[in-house]
């Protein structure tokens, strides 16, 4: 069964050999109790997903990253991280959420499945479109 909780220091090995963030922002993201880690069996397996976000226009939480390694994903990690960090959220006070994915990618289904909305998209050039999603938690 896979748990969820907070990312703490001895996670922070396993963190930057995965997320491509630098050292000194990563840790202080993970002081700031912004990282979620997902792990099997009881917390018996190594860490098999994380999520971490921040706050858009400092007030909003907007995840920037989620990630289940290759071999677990299909099996609802994804699912379990972002309704944990939501709970979270709406303990924090928060009515919306953010994210955001390219439109090349297929995170975009998975986060309509999840009940996000598009909220509009951002153009870079060369780039495929970032789409922007909001979702209304209580």
């Amino acid at each position: 069964m896979t748990q969820i909780r907070l990312a703490a220091p001895g996670d922070l090995h396993d963190l930057i050999e995965k997320d491509p963030l630098p050292l000194t922002e990563l840790t202080a993201i993970l002081e700031r109790g912004r990282i979620l880690i997902a792990v099997g069996r009881a917390g018996q397996e190594a860490m098999i997903g994380w999520l971490r976000w921040g706050l858009f226009w400092d007030e909003v939480p907007f995840m920037n990253r989620l990630h289940v390694v290759e071999s677990r994903r299909g099996e609802g990690v994804g699912r379990l991280l972002v309704r944990e960090w939501e709970r979270a959220c709406v303990q924090g006070g928060h009515t919306t959420v953010m994210t955001s994915t390219l439109s090349a990618e297929s995170a975009q289904h998975f986060y309509r499945k999840l009940g996000y909305i598009d909220a509009g998209c951002l153009l870079l050039p060369g780039e495929s479109a970032e789409i922007f999603f909001t979702k209304q938690i209580t």
